[in-house]
């Protein structure tokens, strides 16, 4: 009997002290991102800004080849030697090659003339997949690389913008698990990977915004994040818990046409919504 109390304190002591060590991660990575997000459209070390009166552009400096300033100068000569992965009303994404390497490119489409007049003051959604990209990879959250963002400008007058990240290619999480049964070592490997990015989003209190299957893919050693256009930081508790509750619910929606996966990934879901953060972002 005094064994087992023994061990019983053992386990809580041990519990206790991977809280403080996850506490202590998260507020180290939060304080890391506070300090690099005033800089991520800065001329710097990592970065090189570019501005005229028409552009304003910023990639990685470490990436930097004469391919950038030429896409710079003309974007949309790209997309006609590129291989489409999306042609939408809205965006239309590419694969394209500048000096001999392939990425990944996002061009936000100007739908009507009133569209584009309610964009001009507006922050890009390139603007923002550049912040959010930079926020996810603060956090330990995989995701394409950022590599660019481009925004055609006429003065302060915001216009077409473009959003480039390394290629990632893999299977969506949908086409990863298959009809394989949840008990399968392919389910457990993704019920952890989003088990930890929901613990992660909670604890840096951030929404995705859209978490369809599509939007995750599969890599050899991890779930990428795709599409940050509605990723955003969420500073009140409430409406945090709120949009939270709305981004799991999408994240369940993808399994509906698998009745016998829903009790097991609400469970999943709920043990998050509702146990303990791991640490806790300080008030934003």
């Amino acid at each position: 009997m005094a064994s087992q109390t023994q061990e019983s304190r053992k386990q809580e002591s041990q519990k206790q002290e991977s809280r403080k060590q996850e506490s202590h991660l998260v507020a180290e990575r939060w304080h890391q991102w506070r300090g690099l997000k005033p800089t991520l459209f800065r001329d710097g070390e990592h970065l090189v800004r570019h501005r005229t009166w028409g552009r304003f552009a910023m990639y990685q400096r470490a990436l930097a080849t004469p391919g950038f300033e030429t896409f710079i100068r003309d974007p949309d000569s790209f997309f006609y030697q590129g291989r489409t992965l999306k042609d939408g009303d809205s965006t239309t994404v590419m694969a394209i090659t500048l000096d001999g390497v392939t990425y990944v490119v996002k061009r936000y489409n100007l739908r009507n003339f009133w569209y584009g007049i309610r964009r001009l003051f507006r922050p890009t959604r390139a603007w923002r997949c550049w912040c959010s990209a930079h926020m996810l990879q603060t956090f330990d959250v995989a995701t394409p690389a950022p590599v660019l963002m481009l925004e055609r400008r006429w003065g302060p007058f915001r216009r077409q913008a473009y959003y480039m990240t390394a290629l990632v290619e893999g299977p969506d999480v949908l086409q990863f698990v298959g009809d394989e049964p949840i008990n399968s070592a392919r389910w457990q490997q993704t019920l952890s990977w989003f088990g930890d990015l929901l613990q992660t989003m909670k604890a840096h209190r951030f929404v995705h915004g859209d978490m369809k299957a599509t939007n995750f893919i599969v890599t050899s050693d991890a779930l990428v994040v795709l599409d940050l256009d509605a990723t955003r930081e969420v500073s009140s508790k409430v409406a945090f818990r709120r949009q939270f509750a709305r981004d799991i619910g999408r994240w369940l929606a993808n399994w509906r046409h698998r009745p016998d996966l829903l009790p097991g990934l609400q469970q999943v879901a709920a043990g998050i919504q509702d146990g303990p953060e791991r640490g806790g972002s300080p008030a934003l």
